[in-house]
């Protein structure tokens, strides 16, 4: 992948308390994880372009059940990068962007030449502040961009509240939680004033992607969290289409979806009450 800007990646981040979360990035990033090795890198990259609680885990892990799609991780979040490098096994601390994103290639594309990553825009804007123009850049060396959008922003906001919180993102987390770790029983706080902040956050980093987008002038298709509830499988195969991926070579079946803050959920209700807007009207 060339012509990126040679700025370091890093995995001096700021540590986490949470082994947990550690163990769930290590396994995430692990060479176990990893398809045979393709010393040409990808053929075809694409973008999932997500802001948190927007479906992405959902959507990034049918695409790698799929065996033909990469496995679109977040790559650029620095919790990952220091999990790459702690899978590298020989103390690398740090190297330049387009190192890491080559060794990625070889490593989490698909046979058929096709890698993925997963970027929240607060990933784009902690590897490249006020340096939109290295940002861009980077991100014209992708083929295909997919913008993951959820309707009902306050429940986006209070399903990243509530993950801010307690510090579990996904299902998956649970697998890798000590027994006696305290997050099994948390229970989180309505806060009215940290759930404004996260809408804020997210409506923040939905419009820097639609900015970005527009700017890029790249091919680009739009897939809300709701229509994949709804219809995981029809959405499923909309999107493999767009990759170029024929559904019939995939086997998508839906899952058991735990809805990322349910519609009944009290805290959701509350928020849009102080907000004045009706529980069961589109915020």
């Amino acid at each position: 992948m060339a012509g990126h800007q040679g700025r370091l990646m890093s995995s001096a981040v700021q540590a986490t308390s949470n082994v947990g979360n550690i163990r769930k990035i290590d396994f995430l990033m692990s060479p176990e994880r990893d398809f045979p090795r393709r010393e040409a890198g990808a053929s075809y990259r694409y973008v999932l372009c997500s802001t948190p609680r927007s479906g992405s885990n959902l959507i990034g892990d049918m695409l790698h059940a799929t065996q033909l799609a990469g496995d679109p991780q977040e790559y650029l979040n620095t919790r990952y990068i220091a999990g790459f490098m702690r899978s590298l096994g020989d103390g690398t601390r740090q190297m330049p962007v387009e190192q890491y994103m080559a060794q990625l290639e070889k490593r989490r594309s698909s046979a058929n030449g096709v890698f993925g990553i997963k970027i929240h825009y607060e990933h784009i804007a902690a590897q490249w502040p006020k340096r939109l123009g290295q940002a861009m850049r980077f991100l014209r060396q992708f083929d295909q961009f997919v913008l993951l959008t959820r309707r009902d922003k306050v429940a986006q906001a209070v399903s990243l509240h509530k993950a801010r919180q307690s510090q579990i993102w996904s299902s998956l987390d649970y697998k890798f939680m000590p027994e006696d770790d305290p997050r099994r029983t948390a229970v989180v706080e309505y806060d009215a004033r940290r759930i404004m902040r996260a809408l804020s956050d997210l409506v923040d980093q939905e419009e820097a992607w639609r900015v970005a987008l527009n700017h890029l002038a790249k091919p680009f298709v739009e897939i809300a969290y709701e229509d994949v509830v709804a219809d995981y499988v029809g959405e499923s195969h909309k999107l493999l289409r767009v990759l170029g991926i024929d559904p019939a070579q995939a086997s998508v079946t839906a899952p058991n979806i735990r809805k990322q803050g349910a519609d009944n959920d009290p805290m959701i209700a509350r928020f849009k009450a102080m907000l004045g807007v009706a529980a069961d009207h589109p915020a």
